[in-house]
């Protein structure tokens, strides 16, 4: 391209741009860039140069400069809302939600019936998870457009989210066998989401491998069949697939990201550690890495690293990567048992959460209250002789649930379920409770290889204690108690991101006190099958606690018992890196360092007389 300075005719900047598009699907982006600098000197007033311009910086990511002329661009050009949409869709990749609405609002005064604008603030209300008010929007503008896939495409995404799986599969169908579609990679991504969430996994697996085998160069085949596996605790077969993904894209950051996930739930902590620095070292601001390394490295060895994230001002951040960069300072702060500042940065990342994320709190409340109010017979369940013992391992998250899963796994009869879901899911589908014990066996020996014991580590299983009684033989259950504050802290800490009560410290102690006098009511009527373990009792005395969880079962005593440690078993819990180590107590009241920060849980459990005398 001539670098003269040039007016251009508009057939002219057609060809201009066209050959700037061709020159960047060949990557020479700075041949490109150079094209549109040259012809820009002259022609700094043609619309589509400037724009096609701007989306060339947002497909580099270069996020400011794009900005900066897509502002100017709706300066000159006001009442063409191809830059307001294109400076939303920037706006909500950075999570600036409310500057991007700001933004549609004032495109929608100029054409308030452009269905391609409804389109894009249902996405902006999408990414904010806000669904009801994305589906309004996608509905109007399916009404004003019926014939563009991709707002169908939107509107299932959508109604997944909302758990109306159906009637998604039912849009994806139609969508499909259309001949004219062209976006049946989308619709099988989707499909697929709907058989995980169905628990359909073979059917799922099934059109994910599809995708990679008709797909070799989709880099999102192999990752989603990765999730896949790891999702159904298949680590091995995660590991050969993004194994193969990693070597066809080796750049390919995400990869590195489920590649370190598979490393720390097979307890393989240094390749984890390994995995995550080097992402950093290919972008330095990805701040889930450190939030993931601030669990389990110190950085001694990467000072560098540790003085980014400590000086990083996170009010420039946004939102997600603030989250995490908060939880990582306070993580590292607390090591450094600079306790003050770790309290400062973790309310700053719960605050910030509970942005992102309605409290949970009163669905579990209302939840237990249901079940708690069912009348049942406080007979027990016949024992057969031919039942499989299954201990059901309860309590709130955080309280040692992991290490007693550990210890308990160590006996070679044992199969360690993990955190499933079988119970509740299997009184949801029987209107007849009578009914729930051989489904929820059933779904046992679908996932799970025969064995005589299994345990079950669903800690909110115990809203369902009365029909562990009464329904299932040779059932167990173990209640996980530890300090209450040192638990709620525990809690607050650990950024649990399905749980969401969890960051609002009011929330998570009313709860811990509910789920306290539930157990409390429930060890009254069904004692004989129920066990309280103490957490502190049993770190600090494990040669003397552990067997008496042991006998109360009824097995064989082994010495194997006292080395939790040396337990190979795969991991997928947030106490992934702990239970790797010795038993150690230094946790045990930790809680007091935050005693300012946890004032609000502290009133809480002092007005329950049991739980004040175990702080």
């Amino acid at each position: 391209m001539n670098s003269k300075n040039i007016n251009l005719s508009n057939t002219e900047i057609i060809k201009t741009i066209e050959v700037a598009k061709q020159m960047q699907k060949l990557g020479q982006f700075k041949e490109a860039e150079k094209v549109y600098a040259d012809a820009l000197r002259n022609n700094g007033n043609s619309f589509d140069l400037i724009y096609s311009y701007a989306l060339f910086s947002k497909d580099l990511k270069n996020y400011i400069f794009t900005k900066k002329l897509l502002v100017d661009l709706s300066k000159k050009f006001p009442s063409n809302i191809k830059s307001y949409i294109v400076l939303s869709e920037i706006l909500t990749i950075e999570k600036r939600f409310y500057e991007a609405e700001q933004v549609l609002l004032l495109a929608i005064n100029i054409e308030p019936k452009n269905s391609d604008l409804l389109y894009n603030f249902s996405r902006l209300y999408w990414s904010g998870k806000n669904f009801q008010l994305s589906l309004k929007y996608i509905n109007k503008a399916i009404e004003l457009n019926s014939n563009i896939d991709i707002y169908k495409i939107l509107k299932a995404d959508i109604l997944i989210c909302k758990g109306q799986i159906d009637e998604a599969l039912s849009i994806l169908n139609l969508l499909k066998s259309a001949e004219r579609n062209n976006k049946q990679l989308q619709i099988k991504y989707l499909i697929s989401q709907i058989y995980i969430r169905k628990k359909r996994f073979n059917n799922a697996e099934e059109i994910l491998l599809k995708m990679v085998n008709e797909y070799k160069q989709l880099e999102m085949g192999y990752l989603n069949l990765c999730n896949l596996y790891i999702l159904t605790k298949e680590l091995d077969k995660a590991l050969d697939i993004i194994n193969k993904g990693i070597s066809l894209f080796p750049e390919y950051i995400p990869f590195y990201k489920n590649l370190a996930t598979i490393y720390k739930n097979k307890g393989q902590s240094n390749k984890a550690i390994e995995c995550h620095l080097l992402i950093i070292k290919k972008n330095k601001y990805d701040f889930n890495s450190y939030y993931e390394l601030s669990t389990i490295y110190d950085f001694s060895d990467h000072k560098d690293h540790l003085n980014l994230l400590l000086n990083i001002n996170i009010n420039k951040l946004n939102i997600s990567s603030k989250i995490y960069a908060a939880f990582a300072i306070s993580n590292i702060l607390h090591k450094t048992k600079e306790y003050q500042k770790s309290s400062f940065y973790l309310k700053i990342a719960n605050d910030e959460s509970m942005k992102l994320n309605e409290s949970s709190y009163e669905t579990r409340i209302k939840n237990a209250e249901f079940f708690r109010s069912i009348k049942i017979k406080n007979s027990k369940c016949v024992t057969s002789r031919n039942s499989n013992q299954i201990i059901f391992i309860v309590g709130m998250p955080r309280s040692g649930s992991t290490l007693l899963e550990n210890i308990l796994s160590l006996n070679n009869k044992v199969i360690d379920m993990g955190e499933i879901d079988f119970l509740e899911e299997s009184i949801k589908e029987n209107k007849d409770i009578e009914k729930v014990f051989n489904s929820y066996n059933k779904k046992r020996e679908e996932k799970f290889k025969s064995s005589t014991i299994v345990t079950d580590k669903n800690l909110f299983n115990y809203v369902y204690c009365s029909i562990i009684y009464k329904y299932f033989p040779n059932a167990k259950i173990i209640h996980c108690m530890r300090n209450p504050l040192d638990n709620i802290l525990s809690i607050y800490k650990t950024n649990f991101r399905n749980q969401s009560f969890c960051y609002n410290l009011i929330d998570i102690a009313n709860l811990y006190v509910h789920h306290f006098e539930i157990m409390q009511e429930y060890k009254k009527k069904y004692g004989e099958i129920i066990y309280e373990y103490n957490y502190e009792a049993l770190v600090r005395n494990p040669s003397l606690e552990i067997p008496k969880i042991i006998h109360w079962l009824g097995w064989k005593w082994d010495e194997a018992y006292l080395s939790p440690q040396k337990n190979t078993r795969n991991v997928f819990t947030a106490s992934s890196s702990q239970v790797r180590q010795k038993i150690y107590s230094s946790s045990i009241g930790i809680w007091r360092e935050y005693e300012e920060l946890l004032a609000p849980s502290i009133e809480i459990i002092n007005q329950n007389k049991l739980l004040k005398e175990r702080i």
